[in-house]
């Protein structure tokens, strides 16, 4: 037989019954009995008929990724889109394919998480993936296993083992984000990415108008890390691996630089800067594939 079952029910009762073994009966056309060891569970359903018809089929040409790459890009890149719906195409990550290099992007208009990669495939695409269902695909997925993608003009299927995800993809067209890098800087920054993140996150309970934004002061020696606000301050220094450049100052979210250090991964980083109020790029000798980029704040203080 076949019923719908109310998937918060389904995962309750399977994470919390006690037995090695479950048995699921179909009692009428709307109700499901559950039961194993001393635990046994009756549920209302709904009527299989009543659930919607689902076209699983595709003609698109596929192309292999391993699950271990596409963990590795969604690691990178996720993290930066926005979870406003005011822009829903930036709630998304950007997949852009050509000549075999795919491109993944995601930005809030704040901050940008880019990858590079060469992709084994002749396939040429453009699409924007809600950030919410790749997290799906994430958690379902096996290490050091390949994924078939197909890509069709409204949706995409994953399919790997005997699983087959699709999902539906963002119709606006996602900004050009190419020109946001820049070319050349004035500033250029190399720190131990854990110094420079404890830092941080031992200010990050200073919240002024609610963002937990930090100064940085930085020369030749060292890089002080301050965050203010009506009542409370904190103050911090961590010496430099390197830097060129005329001494400066920068504020930026705290917030964002740790989740941008964090998806680097790295202990040493280089942050790169064109101005106190420019972006400032943060990158890795080990790992030129991603780049990380912040968009600075004003402040007045």
């Amino acid at each position: 037989g076949e019923i719908v079952i109310d998937s918060k029910y389904i995962l309750e009762i399977i994470r919390k019954i006690d037995a090695n073994n479950i048995s699921i009966e179909i009692i009428d056309g709307t109700l499901i009995k559950i039961y194993g060891g001393n635990s046994e569970f009756k549920i209302n359903c709904i009527k299989a008929s009543e659930y919607p018809e689902i076209n699983f089929e595709s003609n698109a040409n596929p192309f292999i990724i391993n699950s271990d790459l596409f963990k590795e890009i969604i690691d990178e890149t996720a993290f930066a889109c926005s979870d406003k719906d005011t822009r829903p195409v930036l709630t998304g990550v950007n997949f852009k394919c050509e000549n075999n290099i795919l491109k993944v992007n995601a930005t809030d208009s704040y901050r940008l998480a880019s990858k590079t990669i060469e992709l084994d495939s002749d396939n040429s695409f453009n699409i924007t993936i809600p950030n919410k269902y790749l997290i799906d695909v994430y958690h379902s997925l096996e290490d050091k296993k390949d994924i078939s993608i197909k890509i069709d003009t409204q949706k995409i299927s994953f399919n790997f083992d005997n699983v087959l995800i699709q999902t539906r993809l963002l119709d606006d067209q996602f900004p050009d984000t190419s020109k946001l890098i820049p070319n050349s800087f004035n500033q250029v920054l190399k720190v131990n990415g854990k110094e420079l993140n404890n830092a941080i996150d031992r200010a990050s309970f200073i919240k002024s108008d609610g963002k937990n934004i930090v100064k940085l002061a930085i020369n030749n020696e060292k890089v002080d890390i301050t965050a203010n606000n009506q009542t409370s301050s904190s103050f911090e220094t961590i010496s430099v691996i390197s830097f060129t450049g005329n001494p400066f100052e920068i504020s930026c979210s705290g917030k964002y630089l740790q989740d941008a250090i964090n998806a680097l991964g790295k202990e040493e980083i280089t942050i790169s800067f064109s101005g106190d109020l420019k972006p400032m790029i943060l990158t890795t000798d080990d790992n030129p594939t991603i780049v990380q980029l912040i968009s600075p704040v004003r402040t007045y203080k």
